[in-house]
């Protein structure tokens, strides 16, 4: 009933046409027909697809320079660094929580304090190379978050350096008695920084290598 119903309206609207709208209207080809093929893809997939090409473009960086290359392999010994100072620092927050001297303590400190110094050339060159891009609009965003989340790892890494250089000297100097600072007061702001800048390495690779 509905679709007849529907028939109906159409033909009456027809016949009130004047001649000349009425043969517009029975002319007007349908959108199939109107329509070249090429234009009947989805915009949006349309997109989709360019997005992925300038994508693919941002992986043509110039490798050739040597701050790209530079930068490309301090990156991977930095990533490396991270998941060793992970390991390394878990295994000595547990052992010091349960009483113990770790044998990872020394090693953790020395790494943290290469881990940080190479954070900071590694950032030196990461602004160097997004200067040396800055024209290339392919890939630009994904450039972006990169370089603002190794600039985030970079400044955990040194705040984690310097909060736990001064627990050290506090525990030396007898500071840390005198305010009744225990380990967890010491190091608890240490350690979020250490975490928070293992994040963002993490990161800062899943979005430049997707």
């Amino acid at each position: 009933m509905r679709t007849a119903f529907f028939v109906f309206l159409l033909v009456l609207l027809a016949a009130e046409l004047p001649a000349q709208g009425r043969a517009v209207f029975e002319s007007a080809p349908t959108p199939q027909q109107s329509a070249p093929p090429d234009t009947l893809a989805n915009p949006a997939l349309e997109q989709m697809l360019a997005d992925f090409k300038q994508q693919e473009d941002a992986f043509e960086l110039p490798y050739d320079s040597w701050t790209f290359t530079a930068h490309r392999y301090l990156g991977y010994a930095i990533v490396a660094a991270t998941v060793t100072q992970v390991i390394l620092g878990s295994v000595t927050w547990d052992a010091i929580k349960a009483g113990e001297e770790p044998a990872t303590k020394t090693a953790h400190k020395y790494i943290g304090y290469t881990t940080a110094g190479l954070s900071l050339v590694q950032t030196g060159l990461g602004f160097a190379n997004y200067r040396a891009l800055k024209d290339k609009e392919s890939g630009k965003n994904k450039r972006i978050f990169h370089l603002g989340l190794s600039t985030l790892a970079t400044a955990g890494f040194v705040t984690a350096a310097v909060i736990a250089n001064q627990a050290r000297q506090d525990i030396e100097d007898g500071t840390a008695a005198q305010e009744g600072k225990d380990f967890d007061d010491l190091y608890s702001s240490h350690r979020t920084a250490g975490i928070i800048s293992g994040a963002s390495v993490l990161l800062t690779v899943i979005v430049i290598e997707w």
